[in-house]
């Protein structure tokens, strides 16, 4: 497979499919260099397969859990070295990435949890930050202010992060702006409070496919073992990963449609 490339849009469409990876992984709440490692690792691992597009899940720089732990002193201090890092990687690898990491934004004096689409080039085209922000565990965070498409190539890629989706508030107005595909990175645990079908509705209410890439392990503060990585389509999931051993998790799919090609994912454990 060709890989896409920065010099031409051209060349991205004529493309008979885009491979998108997603790192269905455990990262860890008290231990950030240890997630970075991993990280990277995985995503060199998903260059190998091919990959064109990969996503991580929410948190995966930090963990989850990282505040009671960690605080949050260390992003203002490193998330933009962590966002320049991936940047060189994506670019050396001439691979587009959306990375879930906390940030520090300077201009408002917030932090945010944040889903960031760094393309091939090594660029950030967009930056979503969680709407949605559960009190107490993201007490740490502010809610986003802006719901906005990012431009890729030719594509507008809606993103949006866990518990965006259980509304339909920012998926309704990313579909009115024109988004061809959603993207959410997530750390949804199955239990009490898991996803109960919100992914599939707003891919119904949308008419676009809902990729999520979900985080797996039990990290002794919630049990994400048998949470879904999965792509959703017209109100049903297509794919469906839900295993609890890590794996990187590829798929193809037509860059015009956004529809999976395989039937089903690519599992490779890790």
């Amino acid at each position: 497979m060709e890989k896409l490339t920065s010099s031409s849009d051209e060349h991205a469409q004529n493309r008979p499919f885009l491979r998108l990876a997603l790192l269905h992984l455990a990262p860890r709440y008290d231990n950030v260099q240890h997630n970075l490692e991993l990280l990277e690792a995985l995503f060199l691992k998903a260059v190998e397969l091919k990959a064109d597009l990969i996503i991580t899940p929410e948190l995966a720089v930090s963990g989850y859990g990282f505040y009671k732990i960690l605080g949050r002193d260390w992003i203002a201090a490193d998330s933009q070295k962590i966002v320049v890092r991936f940047s060189q990687l994506a670019r050396e690898n001439n691979v587009a990435l959306v990375l879930g990491c906390p940030v520090f934004d300077e201009k408002s004096d917030r932090f945010y949890n944040a889903a960031i689409f760094i393309d091939e080039n090594g660029q950030v085209l967009g930056e979503h930050h969680k709407f949605n922000v559960l009190p107490g565990s993201e007490g740490w965070s502010s809610p986003g202010v802006e719901i906005k498409p990012v431009n890729w190539h030719d594509h507008k890629i809606g993103l949006l992060i866990c518990a965006d989706a259980y509304t339909d508030k920012i998926t309704t107005e990313l579909a009115r702006q024109g988004a061809d595909v959603l993207i959410s990175p997530a750390a949804w645990c199955p239990g009490l409070h898991g996803p109960d079908g919100e992914w599939e509705l707003r891919s119904k209410e949308t008419g676009l496919c809902l990729f999520v890439c979900n985080r797996t392990g039990n990290d002794a503060q919630l049990n994400f073992d048998g949470s879904s990585s999965l792509i959703a389509v017209d109100g049903r999931r297509l794919l469906d990963y839900s295993d609890n051993e890590p794996a990187i998790l590829t798929v193809d799919i037509n860059p015009k449609t956004w529809l999976p090609v395989s039937e089903r994912f690519n599992v490779v454990r890790v």
